[in-house]
């Protein structure tokens, strides 16, 4: 049995992987199949979807794992590896929409990026791993992140959850200090 597939059982959710599907094409055999699993956490619903691709071309759509917000908020985010031309940038022509904090970028509302980076618990889960996690622009009730290596285990696939929960407490906290 597969890790998403565990994962989803045994929090209650719903597991779903298409059949096989093979295209034949001028560079060889391609064999591709969905994979998707959708699951609650202390209230939270959870997806995680992989379109996973194999054969000739071994390639393969990232897992994204997404947190669905109750409701749409008014800014996005994104949280990145920074790159060594980035750090040069930000040194130079430093902006005050992206804080680098250790080895990650950070965009988007800045009282949200402070509550985010003053969580010693939540940017030590960050440094251990190398994640790309945003709120789209368009799309603003989801929180995707996105593992560049694919989920290696259980207690990985734990902690990315852990991170998604902890930025869901911050747009929480950020949307109730905002109706005041």
């Amino acid at each position: 049995m597969n890790l998403i597939k565990d994962f989803a059982e045994k929090h209650n959710g719903y597991y779903e992987e298409e059949n096989i599907k093979n295209i034949f094409s001028l560079l060889g055999r391609m064999v591709y199949q969905p994979k998707t699993a959708k699951f609650l956490i202390a209230g939270s619903r959870i997806s995680i979807n992989l379109d996973e691709v194999g054969g000739a071309i071994p390639t393969a759509e990232p897992y994204r794992i997404t947190l669905h917000l109750n409701n749409k908020i008014r800014e996005s985010l994104e949280i990145y590896p920074i790159t060594f031309l980035e750090k040069l940038i930000l040194r130079l022509l430093p902006s005050k929409n992206k804080i680098l904090k250790t080895k990650y970028i950070f965009k988007g509302n800045e009282k949200l990026i402070s509550q985010i980076v003053n969580d010693e618990l939540l940017i030590k889960l960050l440094q251990k791993q190398n994640l790309y996690i945003r709120i789209p622009y368009k799309n603003t009730s989801k929180i995707i992140l996105t593992p560049p290596h694919g989920i290696e285990s259980a207690a990985q696939l734990k902690s990315f959850i852990e991170i998604l929960k902890s930025i869901e407490v911050k747009i929480k906290s950020n949307e109730l200090s905002r109706n005041y």
